[in-house]
C-alpha cells in the first residue's frame, strides 16, 4: 500500500491513477475507471479529459480510495443513490436501497388494483420508496415513517429536493406510532434477515450499515408479524399490504397468515426467482 500510495503521489497521469486503483482494490481497469469516476462525481468518458490532477484532488480521491478498501459502502462515500430514476442523497447509518427494492416497486405498480389515493410506508429510510410511489401515483398522498431520527433527516432532504413536500410527509416513530385513518397501500422493506444469518453479511453491510434496518430477530419474522396484525386496523377494506421479506420465511408467515386468518395473500419471486415479496389484502393478482 506504501509503494502504490508512492505512486499515486507522485503521479498526475489519470492513466498512472487508474493504474494503481486497479492493484489497490484488485479490480480491472474498467472496474477501477468506474470507481473513480463515481468518487470523484464526473462522467467516465471524462476522467482522461483532464490530463492532470491538483494534489488536494488526488489526495481526496486516494482516502475515499482507502475508505472503500475498508469496507465503507462506495454509497456512503460519496452520499448518493441511484433509485430507479431519482438520484438520492444517503447519509451513513441510513439503509441503504437495493435492487431488488426497485423490482418490489415495479411489481406493486403491477398488482395494486387502481390507483391509491392514501399510502402509508413503514421504514422509509432514505426515502426510496416513497419517493419512487410519489413518481408512479402523481395523485396520491403518502405518509413515511421511520424510528430512525437521522433517516427522516436523510428522507427529508431528498422530498425536498424532488419538490415532493406538498405529497409526502414524514413521521419518526415505530410501526404505526401516532398514524392515523386507513390506507389504500401499506408498504415496507422491514428488518428480515434472521439472527443467526447476520454473521454472515458482508463486512460491508455488518460494520457500516443501520443493524435495526436488517436484524429480524431470531426467526427473521417478529417485526414482520407485528407489522401485519396492527397494520390490518389501518388498511381499507380493498386495500393491498406489501411487505419485502427473506425467502426462508414463507413457510412461517405462511402459517401465521392462516392463524390470523388472513385468506387473502400470496407471495411473488424477485429478478433473481427468490421469494421476495408478500402481498396481502389484494382484490386479485397480477396476471
Amino acid at each position: 500500500m506504501v509503494i502504490l500510495m508512492g505512486l499515486f503521489e507522485n503521479s498526475n497521469n489519470m492513466r498512472e491513477l487508474v493504474r494503481a486503483v486497479s492493484k489497490e482494490l484488485k479490480v480491472d481497469r474498467n472496474e477501477a475507471e468506474l470507481v473513480i469516476a463515481a468518487l470523484m462525481d464526473r462522467p467516465r468518458f471524462e476522467l482522461y479529459m483532464k490530463s492532470t490532477l491538483e494534489e488536494d484532488e488526488k489526495t481526496i480521491l486516494w482516502s475515499r480510495v482507502m475508505q472503500l478498501k475498508n469496507g465503507m459502502p462506495i454509497e456512503y462515500i460519496t452520499k448518493r443513490v441511484q433509485f430507479q430514476d431519482s438520484t438520492l442523497r444517503i447519509l451513513p447509518g441510513v439503509f441503504i436501497p437495493r435492487v431488488e427494492t426497485e423490482y418490489f416497486v415495479e411489481m406493486i405498480q403491477k398488482i395494486v388494483p387502481q390507483r391509491p389515493e392514501r399510502i402509508l410506508e413503514i421504514g422509509t429510510g432514505c426515502g426510496a420508496i416513497s419517493i419512487a410511489l410519489a413518481h408512479l401515483y402523481p395523485e396520491a398522498k403518502i405518509l413515511a415513517t421511520d424510528i430512525s431520527g437521522r433517516a427522516i433527516e436523510n428522507a427529508c432532504h431528498n422530498v425536498r429536493e424532488l419538490r415532493l413536500e406538498s405529497r409526502v410527509s414524514l413521521l419518526q416513530g415505530n410501526l404505526y406510532e401516532s398514524i392515523r385513518g386507513e390506507f389504500d397501500l401499506i408498504v415496507s422493506n422491514p428488518p428480515y434477515v434472521p439472527h443467526a444469518r447476520m454473521g454472515q453479511l458482508p463486512r460491508s453491510v455488518r460494520e457500516f450499515e443501520p443493524l435495526t434496518a436488517i436484524d429480524g430477530g431470531e426467526r427473521g419474522v417478529q417485526f414482520i408479524e407485528k407489522l401485519i396484525a396492527q397494520g390490518m386496523d389501518h388498511l381499507r377494506e380493498k386495500g393491498l399490504m406489501a411487505v419485502e421479506i427473506d425467502e426462508e420465511s414463507v413457510k412461517l408467515l405462511r402459517k401465521f397468515l392462516t392463524s390470523q386468518n388472513m385468506a387473502s395473500f400470496f407471495f411473488r419471486k424477485d429478478s433473481y426467482n427468490k421469494y421476495r415479496f408478500l402481498f396481502i389484502g389484494a382484490s386479485h393478482e397480477e396476471s
